[in-house]
């Protein structure tokens, strides 16, 4: 099998779907996240906040690479692409001609927004736990976990986050701050 063959099997596997069983755990469902080396999606998502009468949309593509290489290339209505590699956040809008980058470390009240999403891909379950109280449960054929930060200071920004999955899968994942809610859809590239 060339390796060509063997990543999209690996990337197949990644998204695929199996039923939701009883037995599922939130640990068995970290260690399946885990067991996924890398993936793509192309997301919508729609930011309701309070002083507008209609959420913004914007659209564009996500990409993980374990364990720790996280990338959001909206597409529409900008071109922006925020990058988490280690301990580096990168935004970049290219049409604006800017870049900033910073310590996730120096950062400690960006770090806990940016592990919810990546310590979730990566199954890294001690992790989540340093930044969130984790609750979770199956709803309809896959998982529900809420993620309620443990840091007052972090809550005045950042009450819940929501993430709904299937399988190894990312789905849906819903924050809600002080700015509004967040809806992201993910669509597993083919």
């Amino acid at each position: 099998m060339s390796s060509c063959a063997k990543a999209a099997l690996l990337l197949a596997l990644a998204f695929a779907t199996p039923a939701f069983s009883a037995e599922t755990t939130l640990e068995g469902t970290m260690r399946a996240l885990a067991a996924v080396p890398r993936s793509s999606a192309t997301f919508s998502e729609e930011k309701s906040i309070p002083e507008l009468s209609m959420p913004l949309p914007s659209t564009g593509t996500l990409s993980w690479t374990a364990p720790d290489q996280l990338e959001k290339h909206t597409t529409y209505p900008i071109d922006e692409t925020l990058r988490v590699r280690g301990d580096r956040l990168t935004l970049e809008r290219p049409a604006q001609n800017m870049r900033r980058e910073l310590s996730l470390d120096e950062s400690p009240e960006i770090r806990p927004m940016v592990e919810a999403i990546r310590s979730t891909l990566a199954g890294d379950l001690a992790t989540l736990r340093k930044y969130y109280d984790v609750s979770f449960g199956p709803a309809g054929e896959g998982w529900h976990m809420r993620l309620v930060p443990l840091s007052i200071s972090i809550r005045a920004a950042l009450q819940q986050v929501d993430i709904h999955g299937h399988a190894a899968a990312v789905q849906r994942v819903e924050t809600r701050g002080n700015d509004g809610i967040t809806r992201l859809l993910i669509t597993p590239a083919p």
